[in-house]
């Protein structure tokens, strides 16, 4: 059963004031780093969601082998939006899902891997008992999700898609930590410096 990846990346970053996927963590960029950690989990296939300076994170990951589907309407549409049009695209491509943010940069691969070795359709890794990311998604489940049109975006459709999520058990603080902000970016390159 092939493995697909949906990484968003459309947001503005308008609480960071930087554009988040080209920040370096380390010698690489934010959204060099997590393409990098889904390949090493077999992730094949690989949609990255552009919108806000599409251009330039497109030329930015040149050559790393993604389909990148452009969110044209990025400034007034929500994750949920962007997710739904990777997770569509990816539907009919692979069996098993892999979803994150692009501002989730440093879960480790075996978080990912534990999810797809769990065998269940939907699940997330939970660390200190935190739910993080990735998420597993497994295609069946696609239509139902996207057919969702309550508020609460992805988290409240995949409550609503009839299936359990089931919460994996990591140790990886690197799945709960995003960079919405100058302070969250920095707690970032603190905790990957002490790698």
């Amino acid at each position: 059963m092939s493995i697909g990846a949906v990484i968003v990346a459309a947001g503005m970053s308008s609480r960071m004031g930087d554009f988040k996927p080209m920040l370096s963590i380390g010698s690489q960029s934010i959204a060099r780093r997590i393409v990098s950690t889904l390949r090493q989990t077999g992730a094949e296939e690989i949609v990255m969601i552009t919108g806000h300076n599409a251009d330039a994170l497109e030329r930015h990951l040149e050559g790393c082998g993604l389909t990148f589907i452009r969110n044209e309407r990025y400034a007034t549409t929500q994750m949920f939006d962007s997710a739904a049009l990777g997770l569509n695209y990816l539907k009919d491509k692979c069996g098993r899902i892999l979803f994150t943010p692009v501002d989730v940069p440093l879960f480790e691969a075996s978080t990912a891997r534990a999810l797809i070795d769990s065998g269940a359709e939907l699940a997330c890794p939970v660390c200190d008992g935190k739910r993080g990311h990735p998420i597993l998604i497994t295609a069946r489940l696609v239509d139902g999700i996207l057919a969702y049109s309550g508020d609460g975006g992805l988290g409240k459709a995949m409550a609503a898609c009839g299936e359990t999520m089931i919460e994996i058990p990591v140790n990886d603080p690197g799945s709960l930590r995003d960079a919405d902000t100058p302070e969250d970016y920095k707690a970032l390159l603190g905790m990957y410096e002490k790698w």
